[in-house]
């Protein structure tokens, strides 16, 4: 492969880094809420809110590896370049991926025991297991081949399918957004048609096939075809970005000036507050209640690109925050806290600490999980990542800024 690429190695856009724990720590909350103890209504709608926190994320991975890797696939996709392309992803996610499937394993096999299911369909669980170990689990709505091991890691199997995708989808997107225009309808109608998709899939689901709720749930939430919309936004936003800073200016039109950050950001974060406070519709019609639900996620898809946007386009009133090196820390070991949390969960919630188990004590570990995943982002992700993406000397290797996907490490001093 003899052609080259031009660019710079492209700097890291840390307050992006910083807001991924904003995300995952709401995912946290989220799944911590019943242990807690009793909340106010509002509080509780607020921490239910933070499912959510996984639509951002699929938004953010299409914004990154548009910016990361547009320039590899703007030529076209080769093999010698798709396949390292998933090498360096498996790289990036499997091992804290697999370190979350057997923390929890354990305890799903004692619980399972002791109440006498195991023996009976034990074959059952392992081919459960087995099909999450290669994260396929978002595929098969049916328990216990979702929802069960490491219930939080089904986004994984969602982001492996983006990942497939993704060479394909960005050497298109190269090919065809040649202005803001464009840009903008092709982000109108990904939200659009997403919506719609899920308008069909449900409507179908509930008045064509009277499926189950359990299956409901599972393929409205956990589909990676249904879900592709929100990374499909994040990739064409950042398409869009580059496509300003390569223009001339350092940030997308309109956005060079802090007052314009600020007013999106405002405004999208209000959206987002709104949103997230209003109940969900429960009135007599039905086609309100199916515009209701199949707009779920497609809300929230244009103010996480505004919000995006808006703080990596330039600083804002946040960035003395987003760019403290102990939050870039946290947000690098994000992904680290989203998987290994749930064992956590999975322990506290069998009671297993006996009377110790009280709502302070579950907050104290929810905060002692934080910690974890720093310690799991330094010894387990950070060199696991390095041993597996390897350094190869073919030279599509030459092609790819050394940064790529392995952030340096902020350490505060205390470390």
């Amino acid at each position: 492969m003899a052609d080259r690429l031009a660019h710079p190695e492209r700097p890291a856009l840390h307050a992006l880094t910083s807001l991924r724990f904003f995300a995952a720590f709401a995912v946290v909350v989220l799944h911590y809420r019943d242990l807690l103890g009793p909340l106010p209504e509002g509080l509780r709608r607020l921490i239910v809110g933070g499912q959510f926190g996984v639509t951002f994320f699929f938004v953010l991975s299409g914004f990154i590896l548009t910016y990361r890797y547009r320039d590899w696939f703007a030529g076209g996709v080769s093999d010698a370049r798709f396949w390292w392309f998933q090498r360096f992803r498996l790289a990036r996610i499997y091992p804290i991926y697999l370190l979350g499937l057997l923390l929890d394993t354990p305890w799903h096999l004692l619980e399972r025991a002791s109440g006498g299911q195991l023996g009976e369909v034990a074959h059952t669980y392992w081919a459960s297991w087995l099909l999450n170990a290669v994260a396929l689990q978002a595929w098969v709505p049916a328990v216990p081949f979702a929802m069960f091991w490491n219930t939080p890691a089904w986004s994984v199997a969602a982001e492996f399918f983006f990942y497939a995708t993704f060479p394909w989808l960005c050497a298109a997107l190269c090919k065809r957004a040649r202005s803001w225009t464009w840009l903008v309808g092709a982000m109108l109608l990904t939200v659009l048609l997403g919506a719609a998709l899920y308008g069909v899939v449900i409507h179908a689901m509930n008045y064509l096939w009277r499926v189950d709720g359990t299956t409901q749930y599972l393929v409205i939430t956990y589909n990676p075809v249904l879900r592709y919309s929100e990374f499909l936004a994040g990739c064409l936003a950042g398409i869009g970005f580059l496509m300003a800073r390569e223009a001339g200016g350092s940030a997308v039109p309109h956005l060079r000036t802090a007052g314009r950050r600020h007013l999106l950001l405002g405004l999208c974060l209000l959206v987002i507050l709104v949103r997230v406070m209003v109940p969900n519709y429960s009135g007599p019609s039905a086609a309100l209640w199916l515009l209701d639900v199949s707009t779920k996620y497609a809300v929230f898809i244009l103010p996480f690109v505004g919000v995006i946007l808006a703080v990596a386009a330039g600083p804002t009133c946040l960035s003395p925050v987003l760019a403290h090196r102990w939050l870039v820390l946290l947000g690098e070991a994000s992904y680290s806290l989203y998987i290994v949390h749930w064992s956590v969960v999975t322990v506290l919630s069998m009671k297993l600490l006996g009377s110790w188990g009280t709502p302070p004590v579950h907050a104290i570990a929810l905060l002692a999980t934080v910690g974890l995943s720093v310690l799991c982002y330094r010894l387990v992700e950070v060199p696991w990542r390095r041993k597996l993406r390897g350094r190869p000397s073919d030279p599509i290797a030459k092609e790819l800024p050394a940064a790529v996907d392995l952030p340096p490490v902020h350490r505060p001093a205390a470390l």
